[in-house]
């Protein structure tokens, strides 16, 4: 064998070898773009950690059920999104809106950190929070440095709930704004290419919804610009903008209606701003 023959036969053996191992270590040829972690990795690289999408539920606090409202919603990249209501049967509710990254422990527990809490008419709280019992069905998140509304314990116990896709049409429901503001009878109204423009207390906006890709349960990427006006608490000084995100879930069953649109969207600070609204 001649001494190019072996090197040859040597080169290859690394090559295949190298392939092995990123096959091993799930590696794929194709996929998000960008530097951020891939679809279903959730923020830590773990792949098997089991929650993710959209879930639901309401809280007992002392052994006393409330008629609350918990949802959240995390995306295939990590990041994490949750509305606390007080209650359901008053429109002028203003809902604590919270986000943080998920960083999976196991596949069954993680940790959501820089967790930010912004809370109608108060500065916005930072925290942490740990998730527990994970699934695909359900799960537990504790917050920790984060006070509820009505002094309950931060803890919620939701389940999870199906998503689904179209946003055209005119969505019945109210906005809020952790700023002092809110039009708790507003609706939004969605082009085909889902941009919406409306405006709330003397504030207006433009929102822009797209579809997010990569994701086995479908949500929408949120967009929301508020332009520089004199009479709005949100933009007195300076243009806003916030992201987040947005998904359409089942209506509440007696509701009239067949589904609901959650916006979720908050500024650099977590300062962040809401609409729920039926079709």
């Amino acid at each position: 064998m001649t001494n190019a023959s072996a090197r040859g036969r040597w080169a290859a053996a690394l090559l295949l070898a190298a392939v092995t191992l990123l096959a091993a270590c799930g590696g794929q040829s194709s996929g998000t773009a960008g530097n951020g972690p891939q679809p279903g990795q959730n923020g830590s690289g773990d792949s098997s950690f089991a929650m993710s999408g959209a879930y639901q539920g309401s809280v007992t606090y002392l052994g006393v059920p409330y008629t609350s409202d918990f949802l959240s919603f995390l995306t295939p990249y990590g990041d994490w999104y949750g509305l606390y209501f007080l209650t359901t049967t008053s429109a002028s509710v203003y809902p604590d809106i919270y986000t943080g990254k998920v960083f999976a422990n196991s596949a069954s527990s993680a940790t959501i950190a820089s967790l930010k809490a912004s809370q109608f008419g108060k500065p916005v709280t930072t925290g942490s929070a740990e998730i527990s019992g994970s699934s695909a069905l359900n799960y537990k998140v504790s917050l920790t440095g984060i006070n509820l509304a009505n002094s309950q314990a931060a803890s919620f116990s939701p389940n999870y709930i199906p998503t689904f896709t179209g946003i055209n049409g005119v969505w019945e429901g109210g906005l809020r704004d952790s700023q002092n503001t809110a039009d708790p009878t507003m609706n939004l109204s969605f082009s085909e290419d889902g941009t919406s423009t409306s405006s709330y207390a003397h504030c207006p906006l433009t929102i822009k919804l797209t579809q997010a890709s990569g994701s086995a349960h479908a949500y929408f990427t949120a967009r929301v610009e508020i332009p520089l006006t004199s009479f709005c608490p949100r933009t007195p000084i300076t243009s806003a903008l916030l992201e987040g995100i947005a998904f359409i879930h089942a209506a509440p069953p007696g509701s009239g209606k067949s589904r609901r649109l959650e916006i979720i969207a908050v500024d650099k600070t977590g300062s962040g701003i809401s609409f729920r609204g039926d079709q």
